[in-house]
């Protein structure tokens, strides 16, 4: 109940602002480039530089983050805390685990104003993230879409409210949907399997997806098709090849639509 009031709150807290909105910053403007250049701040403290006091600097102690898959988390310090912790535990000699790519042209700003002056600002646009993968390479991850609710406080701009929402995975600038499939195909699934490069790979069926699992990783596969499953975290693709007879006999891994591996069930 306590987070439906939140969100009932900041929505009614952003309906509110539809009046004062005004047309959309031109991206020559002063408030268009303070706040571009907050943003370049903030992702750059939380994914390059680990630096958690300037990251500080850019919230209200009340900040509200509203995450389509991760939940809602409520004040600065909670939100701040999972960051704290990983870069507690960061190599800083190792290359960054992630990036985050703010995509050219997307951003918005919209100023808030009250009898004329401006008190804070709505910031809108879309970024996408990579991540390394287990040979130290970059693989693309997810888009999605934020919206920043920027306050003047004490003339210093700070983020009080955050959306981030609409994450996706895209391959070959297309969306890629989960469908339903039946338990009794998942099962064909199930097993395990033997890889070149991997070694031992099991698959394991979980509430309409499938588990993989080896010695390194593990990682959840949806299913885009009946036989070709896709990760979240990563544009690869996961296809499963039947015999004339209709058993599955390997995996194939396919990254840009080549097959990059497979895996041979036992």
């Amino acid at each position: 109940m306590k987070q439906f009031v939140h969100i009932f709150g900041l929505f009614a807290f952003l309906l509110s602002f539809t009046v004062q909105v005004q047309a959309q910053e031109p991206a020559s403007s002063e408030l268009y480039l303070t706040l571009k250049s907050k943003d370049s701040l903030l992702f750059d403290a939380a994914f390059n530089r680990c630096d958690i006091e300037t990251m500080e600097t850019l919230f209200t102690e009340d900040f509200e983050f509203y995450h389509d898959k991760g939940g809602f988390t409520e004040g600065r310090s909670e939100f701040l805390k999972p960051t704290r912790e990983d870069c507690a535990k960061r190599d800083p000699s190792a290359p960054q685990n992630s990036k985050r790519i703010l995509i050219d042209g997307s951003l918005e700003v919209y100023p808030l104003k009250k009898d004329g002056a401006i008190y804070g600002a709505i910031q809108h646009g879309i970024h996408r993230f990579e991540f390394l993968n287990d040979k130290n390479e970059y693989q693309k991850g997810d888009v999605a879409k934020f919206t920043h609710v920027w306050m003047l406080v004490d003339g210093t701009w700070k983020i009080k409210r955050e959306l981030s929402y609409d994450h996706h995975l895209m391959v070959d600038g297309k969306t890629i949907e989960v469908i339903s499939v039946a338990d009794s195909v998942l099962n064909k699934y199930e097993g395990n399997y033997s890889s070149p490069q991997v070694g031992s790979v099991q698959i394991k069926k979980e509430s309409g997806t499938l588990l993989l699992i080896t010695e390194k990783m593990q990682a959840t596969l949806y299913p885009k098709s009946e036989d070709t499953f896709f990760m979240k975290e990563r544009p690869v693709l996961f296809k499963f090849v039947a015999s004339e007879s209709g058993n599955i006999v390997k995996m194939q891994i396919i990254e840009d639509n080549t097959v990059v591996d497979e895996a041979k069930r036992e």
